[in-house]
């Protein structure tokens, strides 16, 4: 019938099939839209349709969404209503059909996809894992605009619907059933038969109940979605939940609860228009284009080619873990999790006993939240072997090193591992800083060795630095590659520099907090300053969180590769001296008992009499980060912006909803920033402020990073 949808029957079904062409994914366009329109005025002519179902002709594939590109050419507020009220109405057409209709779930279902099947009367999925389910607009700074902030409460209740609406969360079909989101499961291989004969029994008058999660009413949650009381105490909670987790940074999640408070029990067209003029303020907020911006960048770095390298290579089907410390443990934890077989060595039965331990707590935590089951968590443990020997070690296909940050200890693992291991095993180390050409020096076969930085919690921080040496084989480098995104994470490839990308940024900004320390500034004033920016936590915390002892050696490693401008600041030297470790120990700058913390009466801090400014804390802060970046871009250390930016967002939480550490900058301007490091370097320190080439030649020509 069109481009995209296509209806045909079969035994008196309906059967309108989506396949946006030229395309691997679906997603919902204006011209699709207006398409889908003229099929459903066109349906109740039909009388040989008695039910409709709505499949995909993509494999794994419903809907992805809205199309994320004419969100973002959104310009003003009443172009954003027109388009939620175009899409509405096509929506609306499908749910006023006088006949069955079914959606049916092969895939990713997602955002304007899921808010289409809310329009039909029945919803069915297949068992795949593959299918994921949900609205997760709110990670655009915006909210489902299709009437999906209206339809799912109605069907799910508030307790339900509210927390996946304001999370944007995407769960599996088997919780999407428990939930009562979608009504039946069938197997993948059957699912359009199954959905036809589904449909069939729906006319007949054979289906009787549907999912049982679906309106789901227990007396205990009467009180709270019954009355109005009841309701006013779940929108107070959900806006503190709300606000603790987001700091009020974004707007999209309170908007969503005032929209669902306002329309919660009301009937007709008016409330879906309150969602269209509630999505319209929100899409044109610098918030929603930030994270937009940075949504492109995530599904950009999911795939980048960092070679040339486009076919099959050698899989990792077995690793091997040297060291058994928290690091070392962790990652063994995300590599059993991911289903291969992982083995840990170390010269200490306690250390090992360590990462099996550290291994269950991980799993525990995942039990906890129901993200697997007790059987998944025994299974998986039982994919990880400690050992004593290297002997577990031979049969593995990639062995990652994750012992003390010290060079002549990892010079000497890696000679004795390139003279055990054949030539296929890659050789991986963990290093935070070290040289990896360092490493590779002292290898047999220099091709296999290669950096993998994991960042601390291994389990939950999104990014792996990878760093090829010199000598680093194609091949090498694209398996590590492919193993890192098999295991979860986003890849970006650095060039092999003291400190690499990340923690090359890093440090300087923990650096400098403790130089503002010095100079009177109180650390909890400087973190409050921090998370009033936007960072998930102060920089002395952060210190904290990752181990004095931790940061203390790479501060270090960094001061000697770089000089003057990253020198060690007395306040670290002081900490290091007393052994405070930071929390892991719960006596650093702070002193921690669980979630409280209070400062360190082991040190004498005092607030000096003239106060520094909070926008120069801020500016210093950050502006030393962006500084630093522009020398990592002059020097290749990585290939151009972007990766700047998707490295602090995904290794350090920077804010998101300022599109990453370039793109604020480019917000602030170039020339703005250099006069400030200029001032610094007169008021300050020369050699930590003085302006990089790159960032004066930009400023000069008021250029900027993103040109």
């Amino acid at each position: 019938m069109g481009k995209s949808w296509n209806l045909h029957t079969q035994d008196g079904i309906g059967i309108l099939e989506f396949d946006c062409p030229d395309t691997e994914v679906n997603v919902l366009t204006a011209e699709n839209m207006a398409e889908l329109r003229d099929v459903l005025v066109e349906i109740p002519k039909r009388s040989e349709i008695k039910a409709l179902i709505i499949v995909s002709a993509k494999k794994r594939i419903f809907i992805a969404g809205a199309d994320i590109k004419e969100i973002q050419n959104i310009s003003t507020e009443e172009d954003a209503f027109k388009k939620a009220e175009h899409g509405k109405q096509v929506v609306q057409l499908l749910e006023d059909l006088n006949i069955p209709t079914v959606t049916v779930i092969n895939g990713a279902c997602l955002g304007g996809g899921y808010e289409l099947a809310l329009a039909t009367k029945y919803r069915v999925a297949s068992f795949s894992e593959k299918v994921q389910i949900g609205l997760p607009e709110v990670k655009l700074g915006i909210l489902p605009g299709f009437g999906g902030s209206i339809r799912l409460p109605r069907l799910l209740g508030l307790l339900k619907a509210l927390p996946l609406i304001l999370a944007g969360k995407v769960i599996p079909s088997k919780d999407a059933l428990k939930n009562g989101m979608v009504d039946r499961l069938f197997p993948e291989g059957t699912l359009r038969e199954n959905a036809v004969e589904f449909a069939k029994e729906i006319v007949q008058g054979k289906i009787n109940g549907i999912s049982s999660g679906r309106q789901l009413k227990r007396k205990s949650n009467w009180f709270l979605e019954g009355t109005p009381f009841g309701r006013s105490l779940v929108f107070k909670q959900a806006k503190q939940n709300v606000l603790k987790e987001t700091k009020g940074f974004y707007p999209a999640p309170l908007q969503i609860i005032d929209l669902v408070r306002r329309t919660c029990g009301r009937k007709g067209q008016s409330v879906f228009q309150e969602e269209s003029r509630d999505f319209s303020k929100l899409a044109v907020t610098p918030v929603s284009k930030s994270l937009i911006k940075v949504f492109f960048m995530m599904e950009q770095y999911k795939k980048f080619p960092w070679t040339d390298i486009s076919g099959k290579v050698p899989s990792v089907n077995k690793c091997g873990v040297l060291g058994a410390g928290v690091m070392g443990g962790g990652i063994a934890q995300l590599v059993s999790y991911k289903s291969i077989p992982v083995r840990v060595k170390d010269i200490n039965e306690k250390a090992l006993a360590g990462a099996l331990k550290e291994a269950w707590r991980i799993y525990g935590g995942a039990l906890k939240r129901r993200k697997i089951t007790a059987y998944d968590r025994d299974y998986k443990m039982g994919l990880i072997s400690v050992g004593l020997t290297n002997d577990g070690l031979r049969r593995a296909d990639i062995i990652i090193e994750a012992v003390v940050e010290n060079l002549e200890i990892k010079q000497k693992v890696f000679k004795e591992l390139s003279e055990l291991t054949d030539a296929h095993v890659i050789l991986a180390s963990n290093t935070s800083s070290l040289s990896v050409n360092q490493l590779a020096d002292v290898s047999k076969s220099p091709e296999r060795v290669v950096g993998l930085h994991f960042f601390n919690p291994v389990h939950r921080m999104p990014l792996v630095e990878i760093v090829p040496s010199s000598r680093t084989s194609r091949e090498v480098l694209e398996r590590t590659i492919r193993f890192s995104r098999t295991l979860g994470k986003t890849v970006i490839v650095v060039k092999d520099v003291p400190g690499f990308l990340v923690n090359r940024l890093l440090l300087p900004y923990m650096n400098e907090a403790a130089y503002l320390v010095e100079e009177g500034v109180l650390p909890e004033e400087l973190d409050r300053i921090a998370e009033q920016f936007g960072m998930p936590m102060g920089p002395v915390e952060l210190v904290d969180q990752v181990g004095i002892d931790v940061g203390y050696k790479v501060a270090h490693n960094l001061s000697e590769a770089y000089g003057e401008r990253m020198k060690v600041s007395s306040v670290l030297e002081e900490a290091k001296q007393k052994g405070l470790l930071g929390k892991k120990s719960g006596r650093g700058f702070y002193i921690y008992h669980g979630k409280e913390k209070k400062l360190n009466p082991d040190f004498k801090f005092q607030k000096f009499a003239k106060p520094i400014p909070q926008e120069e804390v801020m500016k210093r802060l950050i502006y030393i980060m962006v500084n630093e970046a522009a020398r990592c871009l002059d020097e290749k250390v990585v290939n151009d912006p972007s990766t700047v930016d998707i490295g602090m967002i995904m290794g350090t939480g920077f804010s998101p909803f300022r599109a990453g550490l370039l793109r604020y900058a480019d917000q602030v301007g170039l020339p703005n920033i250099l006069a400030d490091l200029e001032r610094f370097q007169k008021s300050v320190n020369r050699a930590r402020f003085e302006p990089s080439p790159l960032l004066e030649r930009l400023a000069e020509t008021n250029q900027t990073f993103y040109q």
